[in-house]
């Protein structure tokens, strides 16, 4: 489904005016959890050890990556069920759709703004590189 967004089309109510307040439409949900410990970064990242940072005050994080490292163990070694896998190849097309020429053999179309602002552009970067080669000598 597209969005209209046509500015003409008048089927949305005009916004309140006014000091009335805006209706929440999403509710925003501040982020005030805890931050995890610069110790767990330097163990995820191989800089300390599992024992040095559990005898900090981040044996409960630790413990949780170690859960969720287990759980994507278990998830790397599930595969798709054939009777799934055969579905979806069914529903594959038989024939791939071809190109009907190569891509260095299409026709393309420049418009004049296209071609003005290349222009711009290979002018800029030639001012550019010559005000470099004229500054370094």
């Amino acid at each position: 489904m597209q969005d209209n967004l046509d500015p003409r089309d008048y089927r949305n109510p005009p916004a309140p005016k006014g000091d009335a307040p805006r209706p929440i439409t999403d509710r925003e949900v501040p982020l005030t959890g805890q931050q995890t410990p610069a110790a767990i970064h330097s163990w995820l990242d191989g800089e300390l050890s599992e024992s040095a940072v559990r005898q900090s005050d981040a044996s409960r994080d630790v413990d949780f990556w170690l859960r969720l490292d287990r759980e994507v163990q278990v998830r790397r070694q599930m595969t798709t069920p054939a009777h799934l896998y055969e579905r979806i190849m069914e529903a594959l097309p038989t024939a791939a759709p071809a190109a009907t020429e190569p891509w260095y053999n299409r026709s393309f179309s420049l418009t004049p703004a296209v071609a003005i602002a290349a222009a711009a552009g290979a002018i800029a970067i030639g001012v550019a590189v010559g005000a470099t080669v004229l500054h370094a000598r």
